[in-house]
């Protein structure tokens, strides 16, 4: 038989049949060796092809190694240079909010930005239109979001791009894991550790504690210590103790590769925490006021609720209906979607309860009865005879009158009875005088209006409280250059609450405060604390005491007789405030229990027609959760 294997045929190739027999049965032999082994030389042409393989594979890895050193090594030498360290910060947990009763109203969630640095997205040939196609499907985002965020549109544009773009933040750590391989082929893009925050029942305490959000230019024009990834309070509470809450920035040394990935990092200088605070509000207080209002009103009308502790100032509750979604605001909230809020046409973003500057109408009428019975301008006992209205001659046109309108004819009142029934006629008098009857005129208005705290910033530790208004000649020579001439008939619609008089819930809140509490004017907080008096002995006890009689009078047999039906005795003045066409305010004002006070709540429906009938009904539930579970010795 012959066998061929790499080589010619030659003779001696040949096998016996009986060597390969014997060769067999040595194999099976217990006593074989060596020699029972079948063996055979490896042919010279095998291992010639073997090392001819193997240093042909020598060449290669040579050939390779040289290229990689000699002709691309000054490439791959710059790149290990880009492996470099920088210096990043490491932001803290922002302080949590606490209520009165100790709990949270705010919590922080690990969560991870990122930025976009111009000079290494240009230096590394980035493209505008691959970084916006790889933002939008990493993030979810059209690419209107990029383009509102300061990102050219156009290739050519690339220079208008800012230096640092903060693309967004509060991002889920699920998130930046899905789309970390895709950000990191962006050149320059940065992925940062941050915190998010999260608000319980954010609409409702929107405007109470504000939100945060990204630092803008102003912020760092007011703040040039400010980092650009910072999170800083946009409004509120937020903004208004921001410095406090934001802590203290830590820095880290990282390791960034050629492609900007960091690889390992080194804490140089811990982050401290910012610093948590407790407010005088009572949280399950402002939900229930916030649900209130909108369950009365079918979330159509804007509103205000205002509850403070007479007793010191401190604020219970602050509403202003309807609120927004803190929890999106200054993360990744797109133009589109901010502008949808702002073009709302009840302006959630508007803080009604300190910022609102309304006609008080009615409700001003303790201010304007205590003023007259300080100045003893009327008894209080006294009976005037009202016939629904009031006329005066026109000293500009002989035989020509003006009438001053109530909104019923009363008949006989006294002091007591024109609160509770809301005597127009009554207030046109002693405000401006009629007849016999003397009025106080507009400068002792002016004068006892501002000591209650109308006209004027109260200072609260909220951003954009507005003074209000309480109009006088000066006022109205300077607003209406047409008319300039101060009448009597201008003194008597201010002492009903109108005629261009301005407040603010708060303004109305802490004036009735100061009637509750014997005098004194408190400067309304928000933050637990010390009270601040910021006047005291406004008028007598005994004037006091007449006004909080009328006032309790409103609740047993005036406007405001639903309230008599709360587990304590309360007081109360209600009111109707015209404000040019259109159903007029509604307001109310009250304080409980009426002979101790706890709690003085103001009401304010925006068009919503009577007090009596619209904003009545919500004080009522509002105190009737209070003191059913807030028993306050």
């Amino acid at each position: 038989m012959k066998r061929k294997f790499f080589k010619k045929n030659r003779p001696n190739d040949f096998l016996d049949p009986d060597e390969i027999l014997m060769d067999s049965v040595s194999a099976l032999s217990p006593a074989g060796g060596l020699e029972s082994k079948m063996e055979r030389p490896i042919e010279k042409f095998s291992y010639t092809l073997f090392l001819i393989l193997i240093c042909l594979g020598v060449l290669y890895l040579g050939v390779r190694a040289g290229l990689l050193q000699v002709e691309n090594g000054g490439i791959f030498f710059a790149r290990s240079q880009e492996n470099r360290f920088l210096t990043r910060p490491v932001f803290p947990p922002r302080g949590i909010i606490y209520d009165r009763q100790g709990k949270a109203l705010v919590e922080n969630y690990p969560s991870f930005g990122i930025a976009l640095e111009k000079e290494e997205f240009i230096k590394d040939g980035g493209e505008l239109e691959g970084l916006v196609a790889v933002l939008g499907g990493a993030l979810g985002k059209p690419a209107e979001y990029f383009y509102d965020l300061g990102i050219p549109k156009h290739q050519e544009d690339i220079d208008r791009l800012p230096k640092r773009v903060t693309l967004a933040q509060g991002l889920a750590p699920g998130t930046i894991v899905s789309a970390a391989a895709r950000l990191y082929a962006i050149p320059g893009m940065q992925i940062f550790e941050d915190y998010r925050r999260v608000y319980r029942h954010a609409h409702a305490f929107a405007h109470l504690l504000g939100y945060v959000g990204k630092v803008s230019e102003e912020d760092l024009l007011k703040n040039p210590k400010l980092l650009a990834q910072d999170t800083v309070g946009k409004d509120g509470i937020e903004l208004a103790y921001d410095r406090i809450l934001r802590g203290k920035v830590g820095k880290k040394i990282v390791e960034v590769d050629a492609v900007g990935k960091e690889t390992r990092f080194k804490l140089v200088e811990e982050p401290e925490a910012g610093q948590d605070i407790a407010l005088s509000v009572d949280g399950e207080l402002q939900q229930m006021a916030y649900e209130m209002v909108r369950n009365f009103t079918n979330g159509k009308k804007g509103a205000s609720v205002v509850a403070l502790d007479p007793r010191d100032g401190s604020v219970l509750a602050l509403v202003s209906f309807p609120g927004f979604d803190s929890n999106s605001f200054g993360y990744s909230l797109s133009l589109a979607e901010f502008q949808a809020v702002i073009n709302d046409p009840l302006k959630p973003m508007f803080n009604r309860a300190i910022g609102g500057e309304f006609p008080s109408g009615s409700a001003i009428k303790p201010i304007i009865g205590a003023a007259a019975l300080e100045e003893k301008i009327i008894d209080p006992d006294k009976q005037v005879f009202t016939e629904g209205f009031i006329e005066i001659p026109n000293p500009y046109r002989p035989g020509e009158k003006t009438i001053f309108l109530d909104w019923k004819n009363h008949g006989w009142v006294d002091f007591y009875e024109a609160i509770a029934q809301s005597v127009n006629v009554y207030f046109y008098m002693v405000g401006g005088g009629y007849r016999e009857q003397k009025g106080l005129g507009i400068e002792k208005i002016k004068q006892y209006a501002s000591a209650f705290g109308l006209g004027s910033i109260l200072g609260i530790d909220l951003p954009g409280e507005r003074p209000g208004l309480i109009p006088d000649p000066l006022w109205k020579a300077i607003a209406e250059k047409n008319d300039p001439t101060w009448r009597v008939g201008d003194t008597y619609n201010v002492s009903i609450g109108q005629g261009g008089v301005k407040v603010t819930p708060l303004q109305m809140a802490a004036a009735t405060a100061a009637i509750a509490n014997g005098g004194r004017l408190y400067r309304p907080m928000v933050l637990s604390g010390d009270p601040y008096l910021l006047r005291g002995e406004i008028v007598s006890q005994d004037t006091l005491g007449q006004v909080v009689k009328g006032m309790r009078q409103t609740v047993t047999s005036g406007t405001a007789r639903l309230l008599s039906s709360l587990p304590v005795a309360s007081a109360a003045k209600t009111g109707t405030a015209e404000a040019g066409s259109g159903p007029p305010h509604a307001w109310v004002t009250a304080f409980a229990p009426w002979d101790n006070p706890q709690i003085v709540i103001v009401v304010m429906v925006e068009r919503a027609g009577e007090g009596s009938t619209v904003a009545v009904p919500i004080t009522y539930e509002i105190l009737k959760w209070y003191f059913s579970n807030r028993i306050r010795n």
